[in-house]
């Protein structure tokens, strides 16, 4: 990679996070990343093939983060299968949280054909997919597919009314939730 082409995707990731896809034209973007017009296009041919490679490179670090929490919870299944809501609160709290860029950018960009929403989908589905193989792990958890299902969808809503509500309230609400969510179904009792 070329250092100009990195200086123009940190600059469009931070913009793009910081103000919009769309309040933030290529122009912008040049000046800022301190490159000639054509030097941007030389490397993305249309805004539209940066903001997918911006999302591509924001992809990886997000699934390290998240696959680092559970790994850093150790041995307790339970303890794995909860550690992204416990890194939450730390997430909402930070300067600068403006909620995950996937969810962002689907909204920003209502064409469902638009290549960043199969970017965006594909994260999420990535997301969905580590909950599904952490439930798994969990043997008090009978139907693993719709705790995944359940979580990502919980996980999400956080994060959206994070940007809403008073954040850390929002974060331990939803670690509360996904602990009720998780916890062993109880037997009925007998008669």
């Amino acid at each position: 990679m070329s250092a100009a082409r990195d200086r123009v995707l940190a600059t469009a990731s931070k913009l793009f996070h910081r103000e919009g896809i769309r309040a933030v034209g290529v122009d912008r973007i040049a000046a800022e990343a301190q490159v000639g017009k054509m030097t941007l296009y030389r490397h993305f041919a249309t805004k539209d093939d940066l903001v997918v490679a911006v999302l591509d490179g924001r992809d990886g670090p997000a699934r390290a983060e998240l696959n680092a929490a559970m790994q850093h919870a150790g041995d307790d299944a339970h303890a794995r299968l909860l550690a992204p809501f416990v890194m939450l609160e730390p997430w909402f709290t930070s300067r600068g949280f403006r909620g995950c860029p996937f969810m962002n950018a689907s909204l920003e960009l209502h064409d469902p054909g638009h290549p960043a929403r199969a970017v965006a989908r594909r994260h999420k589905a990535a997301t969905r997919d580590a909950f599904a193989a952490a439930a798994r792990a969990v043997d008090t958890i009978d139907d693993p597919e719709t705790v995944a299902d359940q979580l990502a969808l919980l996980f999400d809503g956080a994060i959206a009314q994070a940007q809403m509500r008073d954040p850390a309230t929002v974060a331990r609400a939803a670690l509360a939730a996904a602990t009720v969510l998780t916890r062993p179904a109880r037997a009925a009792p007998q008669r």
